[in-house]
């Protein structure tokens, strides 16, 4: 197991402890809005939670096994969606308990918050997008690294043939060149040999005259 598996495990330990702290901290009767104990315990766990996963993704990039990494991504960007949930639900209830503290009739208070939602939904949307972009960009990113991985192994191996084809000629010339060295040799024996005999030959002749 990798060193960035290793924290990354850490983190999403930390993470789920964090969410359950804040989910308790929401039901809690505690939070009457942002400046109240409950609001500021909430408020703090979430900004812990958005630290943690810009940590869990970076651990995520660096883990050298592409499927485990697309794994891990993908636990993020699950985590990233149960985590703006939980933002959503923290700032309606800092909505509600704003609205009941400023006072007002009942119809000013529901339109304020209408209000307010739908911005709280228009801005959603927009990081909904944002998301989809990033998620979009980060699969691209792994399958180009992927693929420059492939072609690594295949220009390592191209590479290795052509030594291995590199060695053999060598030794095939080596090969050749003292196939040549003893033709050369023997002829030189075959000539001697020949010299030999017609020499004999010859003192042979004048020897019988």
């Amino acid at each position: 197991m990798s060193h960035a598996t290793i924290s990354f495990q850490r983190y999403d330990e930390e993470f789920k402890s964090l969410t359950k702290e804040i989910k308790a901290s929401l039901d809690d009767d505690q939070f009457h809005d942002e400046e109240s104990p409950g609001g500021k315990s909430s408020s703090n766990l979430l900004s812990q939670c958005d630290e943690l996963l810009q940590q869990m993704a970076l651990e995520a990039r660096s883990v050298p096994d592409a499927t485990q990494k697309r794994e891990l991504l993908g636990q993020v960007r699950t985590y990233k969606t149960e985590l703006q949930a939980l933002k959503d639900e923290y700032n309606k209830q800092s909505l509600m308990a704003s609205a009941r503290a400023n006072g007002g009739s009942g119809s000013q208070h529901r339109e304020r918050l209408l209000q307010q939602q739908e911005m709280l939904k228009n801005q959603n949307s927009q990081l909904d997008s944002a998301r989809r972009v990033i998620q979009e960009t980060e699969q691209v990113a792994l399958e180009i690294t992927e693929e420059l991985s492939n072609n690594r192994a295949t220009i390592e191996s191209a590479h290795g043939r052509v030594r291995q084809v590199t060695s053999l000629t060598g030794r095939a010339r080596r090969v050749v060149s003292s196939m040549n060295q003893r033709a050369v040799q023997q002829k030189m024996i075959m000539y001697g040999v020949c010299a030999g005999l017609i020499i004999f030959f010859f003192v042979f002749l004048k020897w019988l005259r």
